[in-house]
């Protein structure tokens, strides 16, 4: 009990400094200046996203936190990591701010997967607050929590402290058996909704080639031909490997 009020207490007196949210927490973006740097850029967009994190929860808190104790639970943990995380971010961010080579690096915040995962957790938390269903709150609160546990897990357990991202590929098996011919589709857990979210692996199985992938939870199914495999939740990334082979199973085929 203790534990869960002292990390409100962090979260609520501004361990991420306060700031008004746009539109409820999904805000504009922003411009840069032509000669804005790598490390500017990034250290920008990632400071937006603890900022909505903060906003987002403190209002769940208040509204479902309140009365439904998974609910207070899940948020505690979903802020637990979220402080952890942006430490560790703020740490390296600080750490490379004088580095001349990261300070040139290109940086294009669309294929920044890692921040894209951020994005979509406080998407779905935001969406939460609109939401009357508890039931639907709860899932939602579910899948950003597992999101960034596994984020937290690969930071902690990552060569560098840190981590970001890891090349994944699929291996779909029968009863044990490895067999191939499939499509193996994936989306962040969560936004199985979302169809234009959806992606996949570009060779069929088995096993798939590499994708690379944030560090999360992530909904994975296969296709062949007509038949589609229910969505499987998958943690990918937790143990802080760079490299990840995860195995889907799927129905025998026929006649085998």
């Amino acid at each position: 009990m203790n534990r869960l009020i002292l990390v409100l207490l962090l979260f609520l007196a501004g361990v991420i400094p306060a700031l008004p949210a746009e539109g409820g927490g999904i805000r504009k973006k922003p411009g840069y200046a032509p000669d804005t740097s790598y490390h500017d850029k990034a250290k920008s967009e990632y400071w937006r996203e603890w900022i909505d994190f903060k906003s987002n929860t403190e209002a769940l808190q208040k509204s479902v936190g309140a009365a439904n104790g998974e609910a207070a639970r899940l948020l505690v943990q979903i802020q637990t990591n979220v402080l952890f995380l942006k430490t560790k971010w703020d740490a390296w961010f600080l750490k490379h701010s004088l580095d001349k080579a990261i300070q040139s690096w290109p940086y294009d915040v669309a294929n920044d997967g890692y921040l894209r995962g951020l994005q979509n957790d406080n998407r779905l938390l935001n969406r939460a607050r609109k939401e009357r269903d508890e039931q639907k709150v709860l899932e939602v609160l579910r899948d950003v929590a597992l999101d960034l546990q596994v984020k937290a897990e690969n930071c902690r357990n990552s060569g560098d402290g840190l981590g970001k991202t890891i090349k994944v590929k699929v291996r779909t098996t029968a009863g044990g058996r490895e067999v191939g011919g499939f499509e193996v589709f994936f989306v962040q857990k969560g936004m199985i909704e979302v169809k234009n979210a959806h992606d996949r692996f570009a060779r069929q199985s088995s096993p798939t080639d590499e994708k690379i992938l944030a560090p999360g939870g992530y909904a994975v199914w296969a296709r062949k031909g007509s038949m589609i495999t229910e969505p499987t939740t998958l943690r990918i990334g937790g143990s802080g490997e760079k490299q990840l082979a995860v195995d889907l199973e799927v129905p025998h085929p026929q006649g085998q």
